[in-house]
């Protein structure tokens, strides 16, 4: 099929941060969408988007919604947790004026979006899309998710109503419970680490982690790919993973090398 838009597949590498946004195999358009930037003093802002595909026009929600985050993520002096909430907020009002009220199948999606610097890492999201801090595995602070889905599944797991791997088995697993749109729940959760040892934080799809959820996994794909390659080489390496292992849905992966010699600690998690 034709892409008129020339979004089936976006590769954009700013050396500090790098991300590949891929229609997938099998998905008539790309729905995902991603938007980048930095500053000269090493400051690096992320938005990851991904489409719900049962509203009208997902990808415009999702452009729309990742130019909106990174446009306060770039401009705002806020401190770094509240600018990222800030920039999540300010994307669910630009993706609220896209439909009607009323209209439930008004365009919609989730986020991820993140403002690294060298000692500080904030993350907000709204619905799956995920962050993951990728670091090897002799690493003082392992891999790990930074990020827990706002779904049907995240949701039973920690009511402790069901096991993980069933609640993954259900049909509803991948229900949102959240998402910038109409009828959505758009308060983000953010959370803050202090990044004292070398690693990367990864911002993807679901089109990525349904094949591949363990930070442990994605680390040993895309740190030795980092490490030869840069960012964009991670983030070819890990779409290219998700395409073979059969692209059915749109791929987004954003890998933001973070340097330093030490481990990496939280220091603070909330929702607002």
């Amino acid at each position: 099929m034709a892409d008129p838009e020339g979004t089936d597949r976006i590769e954009t590498d700013l050396e500090v941060v790098a991300g590949v946004t891929d229609r997938g195999h099998t998905h008539e358009r790309n729905e995902d969408a991603m938007s980048l930037g930095r500053w000269p003093d090493g400051t690096v802002a992320a938005v990851v988007c991904d489409g719900v595909s049962t509203s009208l026009a997902p990808q415009r929600a999702s452009r729309t919604a990742a130019d909106a985050a990174l446009d306060v993520l770039l401009t705002s002096r806020a401190p770094a947790e509240e600018r990222v909430e800030a920039a999540a907020t300010a994307a669910a009002s630009a993706v609220s004026s896209l439909g009607r009220d009323g209209d439930p199948h008004a365009p919609s999606c989730t986020l991820v979006c993140a403002l690294v610097r060298p000692d500080e890492i904030a993350v907000a999201w709204v619905g799956d899309s995920r962050a993951y801090w990728l670091a090897p595995p002799d690493a003082a602070e392992p891999a790990r998710a930074v990020t827990s889905d706002h779904s049907w599944a995240a949701q039973m797991v920690a009511a402790g109503v069901i096991g993980e791997a069933d609640a993954m088995r259900d049909p509803r697993a991948h229900a949102i419970t959240r998402w910038l749109g109409a009828g959505g729940t758009t308060e983000p959760e953010v959370v803050t680490l202090r990044p004292t040892g070398r690693g990367a934080l990864l911002l993807c799809t679901d089109g990525l982690w349904n094949y591949l959820p363990g930070a442990a996994d994605l680390a040993a794909v895309a740190l030795p790919e980092l490490a030869d390659g840069g960012a964009i080489a991670a983030a070819e390496a890990l779409t290219t993973l998700a395409l073979d292992a059969g692209g059915r849905d749109n791929i987004t992966v954003v890998v933001i090398p973070v340097g330093s010699d030490r481990p990496i600690r939280v220091i603070s998690g909330h929702e607002k």
